[in-house]
């Protein structure tokens, strides 16, 4: 209106078509129509309204129609201009407010924006990074990666999420998941690129956890599956140890039943009642090469200490299970084989062992044998695990439990198979002077016999009365000791007095047998003892040694002093004594020959009350003999004097 004279009716709209614009930039369609619509009521009562008697100018009509067409227009493109606005300042706020690192780079990789969440991912300002190579968050080693996406983006091709990792600023690594979408202008043509990154080091995180749970869960399935298994392997196995008291044919089905599951060969090798290391059970998954793990193990038994020094030999010593791997195996043998001979050497190849394990047999926490397993080149070809040893360990106690129960089956037995040979001696040795006194204390009372037969008689049963009476006083003596009554009366004595004293004592004997007992005593061997036990126990010794040494034969005795104790030799060239019968022969009620047609009589208890008394002086008796016809010695030792005041 102000400007109305100077504009005139010509531009009544110039100066509505701001109000217009303006209303429709900031409210949009609805401001912009509403001024639109006010600008044309003020042109149509100002400019085009009639005056009287006038008539609306067509001209006037057009302008009108044309201003409220340009005001709805510039309306629709006000609210499209602040659609727009609303829809940058939105998705600007969301890229800002956005937890995932938003980055938008160039196609030579220099980032063009960086939001907050980069910042806190990343480390590095937005004035930092804005400028930089986006490689500032890229490990060296990724460089290539970076190198393929910008590639893949100014060829329009599709890049695949991904995941990878990216550098921090502290240096450190953080495991990412990656989008990358093209940018482009209003051309459509590719100008940038822009990524959204994922920390998933927390997803990464629960991911590990489930895997180790589901290993761990799998691994306790596969244990309690293994466990099971060992367990029913084991109640088999005591079930076939316990089905029978021979040990050694119970135990080659014990080791057919382990294998293959312990290994591809086994060996079994026991120390028998003697001592001597026997090979009692082997087997191989192969029965065709069982001889070969047979004579490799007797071969190997069979070699001197100083060329094989063998693992079972080890084992024995140092009662703990033994494990080869392969490689150690390959080394042990190796330093083996030169000392071996060429047989032994071409068994060993022949098996071709590729793992080791062998584990101690105990009986009364004594070791008494060796069970090994092992695996072969060319069969199974596997390594032992600490569960294998386990099992190997386990298997070992249960044979060793069998092992005891036969021997101390065979004890028993053994104990009640000489119970009833004892009785049957003791019957005959104990009716021989009964019948002998009996017979001539008859002949005594029948009044018939001369001065010289009745003379001969009283001698005769006096001789077998003597007998009848050392056979009573024997069985006494072991009955005290068993019973722990047998006491000792201990004075200072000589130890050569006491051996002479039982020497006259038994030259009667050696004489009637033209037998020539040579005593080497010569100076005394101060020691403290029981002088009646003692000499009891150099008198059993030596009738002993007269009793198996044939008319013309020899026994000496020899009374020294080696070192700290007394030691008492008596030696003879007798029939001696069989090696198999050398471990048992101070065992009560035991004889070589226990037959009723044996040449030499006696219970058996003489070296077994020796073997006590020696024992009671805290001495100790050794029998020694090369074997039948060879003769026999026997060596007691006794403490000296300085000993046995200190016990």
């Amino acid at each position: 209106m102000l400007l109305d004279p100077w504009l005139g009716r010509g531009v009544p709209y110039l100066t509505f078509y701001p109000a217009v614009t303006l209303s429709a930039w900031y409210g949009g369609f609805g401001p912009g129509a509403i001024a639109t619509a006010l600008s044309a009521g003020i042109a149509v009562l100002r400019y085009i309204s009639p005056r009287a008697g006038a008539v609306v100018d067509t001209a006037d009509l057009i302008s009108l129609t044309l201003f409220s067409f340009n005001g709805v227009l510039l309306s629709a493109l006000g609210q499209r201009v602040r659609s727009a606005e609303i829809d940058r300042r939105r998705f600007a706020a969301i890229v800002e407010s956005s937890n995932d690192a938003i980055v938008a780079k160039d196609l030579d990789g220099v980032v063009t924006a960086w939001n907050h969440g980069a910042e806190r991912l990343f480390g590095y300002t937005a004035d930092e990074a804005v400028g930089q190579p986006i490689l500032i968050i890229i490990p060296d080693d990724r460089h290539d990666e970076e190198a393929r996406v910008l590639a893949n983006v100014r060829a329009g091709r599709r890049v695949e999420p991904f995941e990878t990792v990216r550098r921090r600023k502290d240096g450190t690594l953080v495991d990412v998941w990656v989008t990358i979408s093209p940018i482009r202008d209003r051309t459509r043509a590719i100008v940038g690129a822009s990524k959204i990154v994922t920390d998933i080091t927390s997803r990464k995180r629960a991911e590990q956890m489930r895997e180790q749970l589901i290993e761990r869960e799998r691994l306790a399935h596969d244990e309690a599956v293994a466990a099971r298994d060992r367990l029913a392997f084991l109640a088999e196995v005591g079930t076939l140890l316990t089905s029978s008291l021979d040990y050694e044919e119970t135990l080659n089905r014990a080791v057919r039943l382990a294998l293959p599951r312990l290994g591809d060969y086994c060996n079994v090798l026991v120390h028998d009642e003697r001592g001597e290391l026997r090979h009692v059970a082997w087997g191989h998954v192969v029965r065709e090469k069982e001889p070969i793990v047979r004579a490799l193990a007797e071969r190997l038994l069979s070699q001197p200490a100083s060329r094989a020094i063998t693992l079972t030999d080890a084992i024995l010593k140092t009662g703990r299970t033994t494990v080869l791997p392969h490689a150690q195996l390959q080394a042990a043998a190796s330093t083996q084989i030169g000392g071996l001979d060429p047989e032994t050497v071409r068994l060993g190849r022949t098996l071709n062992p590729y793992a080791y394990v062998g584990a101690p047999l105990r009986v009364r926490d004594r070791v008494v044998g060796v069970m090994s397993f092992g695996t072969t080149e060319t069969e199974s070809r596997r390594e032992y695990a600490p569960a294998d040893v386990a099992l190997v360990e386990e298997f070992a106690r249960r044979v060793s439990v069998a092992i005891e129960n036969a021997r101390l089956f065979r004890h028993a037995d053994e104990l009640n198979r000489l119970k009833d040979e004892f009785l049957a001696t003791l019957s005959h040795e104990m009716r021989t002077p009964l019948a002998a006194v009996l017979g001539w204390s008859r002949m005594l009372a029948s009044g018939n016999l001369d001065q010289a037969r009745a003379s001969q008689a009283v001698h005769a049963i006096e001789r077998n009365a003597q007998a009848q009476s050392k056979i009573v006083d024997d069985i006494l003596d072991v009955a005290r000791g068993m019973s722990g009554n047998m006491t000792l009366d201990l004075k200072p004595l000589d130890l050569a007095a006491v051996a002479h004293r039982a020497v006259e004592a038994i030259v009667p004997a050696a004489v009637a047998k033209n037998i020539v007992v040579d005593v080497q005593a010569r100076e005394p061997v101060p020691m403290s003892g029981d002088p009646a036990r003692l000499q009891q126990v150099v008198w059993n010794l030596l009738s002993n040694a007269v009793k198996f040494t044939p008319s013309g034969g020899r026994v000496a005795v020899k009374v020294l002093t080696v070192d700290d104790h007394a030691e008492l030799h008596v030696t003879d060239t007798g029939v001696g004594i069989p090696r198999a019968f050398l471990p048992f022969v101070f065992d009560k009620f035991r004889q070589a020959d226990a037959s009723f047609t044996r040449q030499h009589g006696g219970l058996g208890l003489g070296l077994a009350i020796a073997r006590h008394l020696i024992e009671l002086h805290g001495g100790s008796i050794e029998a020694r003999s090369a074997g039948e016809g060879s003769g026999a010695t026997f060596v007691v030792r006794l403490p000296s004097p300085v000993r046995a005041a200190a016990s």
